[in-house]
């Protein structure tokens, strides 16, 4: 295979994963007491994921009947029945990811005292459901349930390493063993295994061989967090490691790329480039093409997140206050 094909395999044996596990280190919004608790958190979610999903699915596709019975069923294979971006699988995913979180962590906090063990343990089970649940045909499972086991074991496990990450953070030897550690464990893991790295496609379920998913998704995981962390030299700052008001920005950034940079980087600036009149190596074309659509898209979000942020699932200041104020 290519050069391109081998960075593509690479890159995908963790971009999802640390998508879903920032979520969980930025997790802030929570289920209240009482007996509306579970349905102001649904509400909440609804509005962040759903009510944007169907925005950009319908803004993608064209309208039909038939179209809209696929979004409804919310899959990756769906997607690509009803016409419109496949990538959309996300949202549905994460709606469904943020239930089973919320209920896991329920459940975590009724033995509070074993609550930093069990967490890691509970995050184990929800990687075993997402990944033993069988093949569901053509379709896979509507709104993406299987998927979202394996996304909520992620979320899990960044929620319950933030004390740790903190404490990691601020001492600038641990970061660097750990940065040294993860970089060599992931090569070793991806990069070196060449033609025998699997392709892993997690809006299929298609995981390749499971121990080596595990082995470089975590570790290109920690190898992200960790440099973040040496270029930001926490270490030298008095405030958390983790900014705990991120997760709105976190979805808004996330829902960014997947429905403006990547359909912009794809269908758009790529395309373009390829009519250069001479010859360019495909990595540098992609390199290139990256940097455009990243200030292009940059300026996209931040113009749609000011005029319009319930595309992002952003409901600010009086609205949010007065749709959660309404009867359920």
């Amino acid at each position: 295979m290519g050069e391109t094909s081998l960075f593509r395999r690479v890159l995908f044996t963790f971009h999802m994963p640390i998508f879903f596990l920032l979520c969980g280190l930025a997790l802030v919004t929570h289920k209240g007491k009482g007996q509306n608790g579970w349905c102001d958190f649904l509400r909440r979610m609804a509005l962040s994921f759903i009510f944007p999903y169907f925005l950009w699915s319908l803004i993608y596709s064209n309208f039909s009947y038939r179209n809209l019975i696929w979004l409804l069923y919310g899959s990756y294979e769906a997607l690509i029945r009803a016409g419109t971006l496949p990538i959309l699988w996300f949202f549905p995913c994460m709606f469904v990811a943020r239930i089973i979180l919320e209920g896991v962590l329920s459940l975590a906090s009724s033995f509070d005292s074993l609550k930093r063990f069990a967490l890691p343990l509970l995050a184990v089970f929800l990687f075993l459901a997402g990944i033993l649940l069988p093949k569901l045909g053509n379709l896979s499972y509507p709104w993406c349930i299987n998927i979202a086991f394996t996304a909520a074991g992620f979320m899990l496990l960044g929620y319950s390493m933030k004390p740790l990450i903190e404490k990691v953070g601020k001492n600038p030897v641990c970061t660097v063993l750990i940065f040294v550690l993860s970089v060599t464990v992931f090569i070793a893991g991806s990069v070196l295994r060449a033609e025998s790295l699997e392709m892993v496609l997690l809006r299929s379920g298609d995981y390749g061989d499971i121990v080596w998913f595990f082995v470089n998704s975590l570790s290109g995981c920690l190898l992200v967090l960790s440099i973040s962390s040496l270029i930001s030299r926490n270490w030298k700052k008095h405030g958390p490691v983790i900014n705990e008001q991120n997760e709105e920005g976190i979805n808004r950034v996330t829902m960014g790329i997947l429905v403006i940079h990547m359909p912009l980087l794809q269908q758009v600036v790529l395309p373009l480039l390829g009519f250069i009149p001479f010859s360019i190596p495909k990595m540098l074309i992609f390199l290139v093409g990256m940097v455009l659509t990243k200030f292009i898209s940059g300026y996209l979000i931040k113009v749609i997140a000011r005029y319009v942020p319930q595309l992002f699932g952003i409901f600010p200041g009086r609205q949010m206050e007065m749709i959660n104020s309404e009867e359920i």
